[in-house]
């Protein structure tokens, strides 16, 4: 009785333990996803943000470009008093956003005109614009801020945001000294800009249903705030009183609160709110689910322990659980197995044969803006642990080269991730290519596995520089090369149970055997790589004879060698008319494929709208530069390749503009490249060797 009960509390112990460590474990894991998750925010916010900095800033070029453009037309008319008012109806005309605008001259500048003279122009609802003569004795402006802060400092002025009308707008006002021939201030030219769209605009791409941002002077009063479907005034008062430092942040728990500054005058302030319900749903959600899978994995883990504690005496009972274990790992062998390729077209093949029930090898392609991505890996050590950072490292290549085209860059981000928490101190080698199957250039990086063979008329080894392995140091600089490979050029990559692959004599196959095996290969009729990877494992199980082995068996072969590839290409100067010699370019490519006439228009389209693109924001102030157009097609798809070595832009992270304002009230530009993504199948873009990259793919069958 008395070992029954030692039995049963060691068996509740053990479950206890194990419910302690799972839900340690679940906590760690849910603060490092929480952290993530505040990191990635942070990332997002700043995007948002710059997002709408760029629209207000535009909005304050804008009106200032009016002042300057217009300015010398107010300053050769200031002989006539009575031509001020055409000049200021010509200044308000010309910004879409100028509501108002006026002439306040210095008292006494036209004596015939009386003390105070101030044309103003007022536009209204329908477009038509009114003057008026405004200086009278109820309105003395030389006492209103905008003038007086001209008048003494002599230099351009913003407004804070106040209320006019009758319809209460939003407005701010931008003042400009108009100096006369003689060097004298002779007036203040206002212009009043309509503010009350601007919250509407800003608040137009959100991350989340209840997120909002405000637009607030450099004291923190508000200049625009968000539409009443997104949130209540209340809600925009507390959060003022926050950023105004009149509230604690205990009293404002629930909002994630990101702010930042414009660059320029009038220097004010940008705010991005989210609601943390919003922000950790999913995590929070997920973190539900996994407590339900700990509690129903603990219960299996309890029954399993008292049915291993009840039988354990009995040896057939024990060998019956031992042949259930070895299932187990029969099914995680068959669930990682899955995870690899399983088809494959003619350029690309390969294999994993694991040493024991469940391996530490990967490899993997998938095939991205006519690129073809491919890896290879080997994990340090044997069984479960090998294969669970394999399953890690493989869905963090998926994840990471779906975005990223740099193999230096993929193998950063997979590095700086298999470092995070590496108590048990695993790294794996790690191979990744990007090969561009129409011009056969190939970029790729190595962390420390074995050099590739080269496979043409003759066998090298790929020279790639070997970094350190993949999880030893976070900070590891991995270097990228380069290279361009000929027509029919196969590169194999391998893992060390290739070479390694022993006899029962303990002596290695070893690179002579494999180096013997590609040369019968070169020399047969059949060099396709189904065959080259099948030898090579023929080979070396012949070499082996049925000894056991220690690593696991793999091999990626890729080739180079596109059957129905047509390329061509022009370079264009940064002008206009270029545009010209670009549509005769398409129309002449295009004439070498049965292109339906609607498709080839779409394609054409969308070419000429990014190259329009380039031409008018790659080398701003006019300064002179050219872009490269690449054309190439394999038979099924045409993908475009625009190059220029203009300033760092990136068209695809731009948010696509609302279509649904109407044009006076929809900021200027994102259209193109909205047009394109409709036009095109997949768009893509990386900044490579100072030079901007941008890929536009459409299938043609």
């Amino acid at each position: 009785m008395v070992s029954f009960d030692r039995s049963r509390i060691f068996r509740v112990g053990i479950v206890v333990i194990a419910a302690i460590l799972v839900e340690v474990i679940s906590i760690m894991q849910y603060e490092r996803i929480r952290k993530m998750i505040l990191e990635e925010e942070d990332i997002r916010n700043n995007v948002v943000m710059g997002a709408m900095a760029h629209e207000v800033e535009h909005l304050l070029d804008l009106t200032e470009a009016t002042m300057y453009e217009n300015l010398w037309e107010v300053q050769r008319c200031l002989a006539h008093p009575d031509s001020m008012f055409s000049a200021v109806v010509h200044v308000v005309d010309d910004n879409p956003y100028v509501v108002g605008g006026s002439l306040a001259f210095v008292p006494d500048y036209y004596p015939a005109k009386g003390r105070l003279f101030e044309p103003y122009a007022s536009k209204k609802a329908d477009g038509s614009i009114v003057v008026s003569q405004l200086a009278g004795p109820e309105h003395d402006y030389t006492q209103s801020s905008f003038f007086k802060k001209v008048l003494e400092t002599e230099e351009e002025f913003w407004s804070n945001p106040y209320r006019f009308g009758p319809d209460s707008l939003s407005l701010v006002t931008f003042s400009y000294p108009i100096i006369n021939q003689a060097g004298r201030l002779a007036a203040v030219c206002g212009l009043d800009i309509d503010l009350s769209w601007l919250g509407d605009t800003l608040n137009a791409r959100q991350p989340y249903p209840s997120s909002f941002g405000l637009l607030l002077t450099r004291e923190g009063t508000l200049v625009a705030g968000p539409p009443e479907t997104r949130t209540n005034y209340a809600e925009v008062k507390t959060v003022l009183a926050s950023v105004n430092g009149e509230l604690p942040e205990r009293a404002i728990r629930g909002f994630f609160i990101n702010r930042t500054q414009l660059s320029r005058e009038p220097s004010w302030q940008l705010v991005q709110v989210n609601r943390t319900d919003e922000v950790f749903a999913r995590i929070r959600r997920q973190r539900r689910q996994q407590m339900l899978f700990i509690l129903l994995g603990l219960a299996i883990l309890a029954f399993m322990i008292n049915l291993y504690a009840r039988n354990e005496k009995k040896l057939q009972r024990a060998s019956e659980e031992q042949a259930r274990m070895g299932g187990e790992l029969a099914v995680a062998r068959r669930i990682q197995q899955e995870m690899l390729p399983k088809t494959f077209p003619a350029f690309v093949n390969g294999s994993l044969e694991p040493a024991r029930e469940v391996g530490g090898d990967l490899f993997d392609y998938f095939i991205r803006d006519g690129k073809l991505f491919f890896c290879i890996g080997d994990v340090s050590g044997k069984g479960v642990p090998s294969a669970m950072l394999m399953s890690v490292a493989h869905s963090l290549f998926r994840m990471v080269s779906q975005k990223e085209e740099s193999p230096s860059r993929i193998l950063t981000l997979l590095n700086r991730e298999l470092c995070r928490g590496n108590d048990s101190n695993m790294f794996m080698t790690f191979f990744v290519g990007c090969l561009d199957l129409y011009s056969g250039v190939l970029s790729f990086g190595n962390a420390g596995h074995d050099k590739p063979y080269v496979l043409t008329d003759q066998i090298t080894r790929l020279p790639s520089k070997a970094n350190l392995p993949l999880g030893v140091f976070p900070n590891t600089h991995f270097e990228e090369q380069t290279c361009k490979l000929a027509h029919g050029t196969t590169l194999l990559l391998y893992t060390d149970g290739l070479t390694e692959a022993k006899n029962a004599a303990k002596q290695p196959f070893g690179r002579t055997g494999v180096q013997a095996v590609l040369k019968d290969f070169l020399s047969g009729q059949d060099q396709s790589l189904g065959r080259l990877v099948h030898t090579l494992s023929s080979a070396t199980h012949s070499f082996a004879a049925g000894a056991p082995q220690s690593d696991d068996l793999t091999m990626l072969a890729v080739r180079f060698a596109p059957e129905k590839l047509v390329r061509d290409q022009i370079t264009l100067k940064n002008q206009l008319s270029e545009v010209n010699r670009l549509s005769t370019f398409i129309k002449d490519y295009f004439a070498r494929f049965p292109i339906e006439g609607r498709l080839a228009a779409g394609m054409r389209l969308a070419l000429e709208e990014t190259v329009v693109n380039v031409i008018d924001y790659a080398y701003p102030g006019g300064a002179e530069g050219s872009l490269s157009v690449f054309a190439d097609s394999n038979g099924e798809e045409i993908r475009f390749t625009v190059m220029d070595n203009g300033i760092p832009f990136d068209p695809t992270a731009y948010l696509e503009p609302d279509t649904t304002l109407d044009a006076r009230n929809r900021p200027i530009g994102g259209l193109g490249i909205l047009l394109s993504r409709k036009l095109m199948d997949s768009i893509s873009y990386s900044r490579r060797n100072g030079q901007n990259v941008l890929y536009l793919t459409k299938s043609i069958i």
